[in-house]
């Protein structure tokens, strides 16, 4: 199996055909103004075989599509065979086969809890749609299920890894394909995404989005082998920017997530700061490099807890690189009126990794930034960036609910278009210090016009003189 029991890589050849449940595609987006309907209907095709998916088709080879096969499916829905996996059972050794009922048990429990769960949701929607119910109790019951519904589907994906391993389910390889493409669409990349894609390309599973997750999930958890064995089995077209970018600094990217892990070993965490933001997509919990980013921690911290974070924007979200907040304005221009003495020069700086949160600065283009610009404005890195540790500083990570954060709705300024509805950006409605840590010294701030004057007596940036 790919990076799991097979030591040479192998990419099957065969047919791609794989059922998914529609059901679980309600948590793309959910908001009180997206459409439903889903709840009830299932289909047997491959995920953007209608044309609706085209950025997740499949590259491979392959390009046969088998019709589903009657065996094991009912009314266009994947089923498990009770009696294959009782056969199963039976033949495991006794301590195994406790945990194969276990955990078998847990997945037709939690499936049906979500089922459950699902229905509220879209009741309580229906209901808002209908003007039965509009008040804020409603639109708080609503965010409050929508993030139950949320746990309910990452617990369940886990479970389906974890069934997939013992049992021949095709209910829970159903669930993995299904989610596996979900997580590649919200750039979703923890552990449990890189086992259920590799194991799913081991099983033949052809899908594009199934390797290039392979390879991103890989680059995120370490699995820097899988990752190299992926790109080198993709064609430059079947790639995207980021994976090119990955391919080419994939060597740095093991080297620096190498230094980081022996970094972070020799951290007392339990020591470290840590701060609770409450947002529109659910808690999201951050720890804060005290000791090797002390200024811009304490910055922070003072920020939090003078509530200037809540209440604020996720301004940007851009697939495949950040969530940026922390802009007042949320033009790209605002800040908290003071700047930081930059701090990613100081000794054991840390790089930065998928959950990095990082100092935003004042850019320059192509990829320079004003020195000592840092103020308010910080980003979460969906994937890890090579050149992010040279110049920004890298003050702390998201311990708890990364998968929030990359499931933010996507705003990229650059790339607007004025003619679609544009939904609200999810926002931070409250921040907390829920652990102050050790005594921090002052924030070191810096005078930012010297430093935009540095910046053009070297020629660096061109300032715009106001008009008269």
């Amino acid at each position: 199996m790919l990076a799991f029991s097979n030591p040479l890589f192998r990419r099957s050849r065969g047919p791609a055909t794989v059922f998914a449940q529609t059901a679980m595609l309600l948590i793309a987006g959910l908001s009180l103004t997206c459409q439903t309907g889903l709840i009830s209907q299932t289909f047997a095709q491959p995920p953007g075989s209608d044309g609706s998916a085209n950025e997740t088709e499949s590259a491979a080879p392959s390009n046969e599509s088998a019709p589903p096969s009657a065996n094991g499916v009912d009314g266009g829905r994947v089923k498990d065979d009770p009696e294959l996996i009782a056969k199963t059972m039976a033949e495991m050794p006794e301590d195994i086969r406790k945990d194969a009922e276990e955990i078998y048990a847990e997945f037709r429990s939690t499936h049906e809890e979500l089922l459950e769960s699902m229905l509220k949701l879209r009741e309580i929607h229906i209901r808002f749609n209908n003007d039965v119910d509009r008040s804020r109790e409603a639109t708080k019951a609503f965010r409050a299920q929508q993030h139950k519904t949320w746990d309910l589907m990452q617990k369940q994906m886990e479970i389906s890894v974890k069934v997939f391993r013992l049992l021949p389910s095709p209910e829970a390889a159903s669930y993995m394909v299904t989610m596996v493409q979900h997580h590649f669409d919200n750039d979703i990349y923890d552990a449990t995404t890189f086992e259920a894609a590799a194991r799913l390309i081991d099983i033949g599973q052809n899908y594009r989005y199934l390797f290039l997750t392979a390879a991103r999930a890989g680059i995120s958890n370490g699995n820097f082998e899988t990752a190299r064995k992926v790109y080198e089995s993709l064609q430059p077209d079947e790639l995207e920017k980021v994976d090119m970018a990955n391919k080419h600094f994939l060597d740095l990217l093991e080297e620096q997530y190498k230094e980081e892990m022996d970094r972070m070993e020799k951290i007392d965490r339990d020591a470290l700061p840590q701060v609770l933001f409450k947002t529109t997509r659910g808690d999201v919990l951050i720890e804060l490099y005290s000791g090797e980013a002390p200024s811009t921690v304490a910055n922070f911290i003072n920020l939090v807890e003078d509530g200037f974070y809540d209440g604020m924007d996720f301004s940007q979200v851009v697939p495949n690189m950040l969530a940026l907040s922390g802009d007042p304005t949320g033009d790209g221009r605002g800040n908290s009126g003071k700047f930081l003495m930059d701090e990613h020069d100081n000794e054991n700086s840390h790089h930065a990794l998928r959950g990095s949160v990082v100092m935003a600065k004042i850019p320059m283009g192509e990829g320079r930034f004003i020195e000592n610009s840092a103020s308010s404005q910080f980003a979460i890195f969906f994937l890890p960036v090579t050149s992010a540790s040279s110049n920004q500083t890298v003050f702390g990570r998201v311990i708890e609910g990364m998968d929030r954060v990359s499931a933010m709705r996507r705003k990229d300024p650059s790339k607007t278009d004025e003619k679609k509805i544009q939904l609200p950006p999810d926002a931070i409605i409250s921040a907390e210090v829920v652990r102050k840590g050790p005594e921090l010294p002052e924030p070191e701030y810096v005078d930012v016009e010297a430093e935009l004057r540095k910046a053009e007596e070297a020629g660096l940036i061109k300032r715009k003189t106001p008009a008269k």
